[in-house]
C-alpha cells in the first residue's frame, strides 16, 4: 500500500477494500485476522491495535473516502 490510488485499485485477486462495508473488505478481514491467523496484517510486525483496527473499519464503512 504506497498510495491510497494503489490500495483502491486492488490486486490481479481483486479489491481490497469494498467502500462501505468494513465486514467483507479484505483489507479489514486480514488486519482482523478474521481471513485466517496466519496471514494477519501486517506480516511479521505486531498487530494493528484495537483502536486502529476501528478507525480503519469506520473509514472503511464510512466509504474509504481519500481524505
Amino acid at each position: 500500500m504506497s498510495s491510497y490510488d494503489s490500495l483502491m485499485k486492488g490486486t490481479r485477486f481483486g479489491p481490497v477494500i469494498k467502500p462501505g462495508d468494513s465486514v467483507a473488505s479484505v483489507l479489514n478481514m486480514l488486519v482482523e485476522g478474521r481471513a485466517n491467523p496466519a496471514i494477519r496484517m501486517p506480516h511479521g510486525r505486531e498487530a494493528l491495535k484495537d483502536k486502529d483496527i476501528e478507525t480503519l473499519k469506520l473509514w472503511v464503512d464510512q466509504g474509504a473516502k481519500n481524505n
